[in-house]
């Protein structure tokens, strides 16, 4: 079994990261992001893959209305 959790912006990037890093040597397996609040979740996924080493990141809410076919090619 894997456990995961989403998570949330408070504090900002840079906090959310070294929370996640935290969790990350605690045991967690897959940590979910979400685009909101003007957030942009390939951003912050791109971020927690730099600071970690080996847990498991997914979009958990990544909206296409708001970025071209291109774009989400991309992304």
């Amino acid at each position: 079994m894997k456990f995961g959790m989403q998570i949330d912006y408070a504090g900002g990037f840079a906090e959310s990261a070294a929370k996640v890093a935290e969790f990350e040597k605690a045991g967690l397996d897959i940590a979910w992001v979400a685009e909101a609040y003007g957030f942009d979740a390939p951003t912050f996924m791109g971020y927690l893959a730099a600071k970690t080493e080996s847990i498991t990141i997914g979009a958990g809410i990544l909206p296409i209305y708001t970025r071209t076919p291109t774009l989400m090619a991309m992304t």
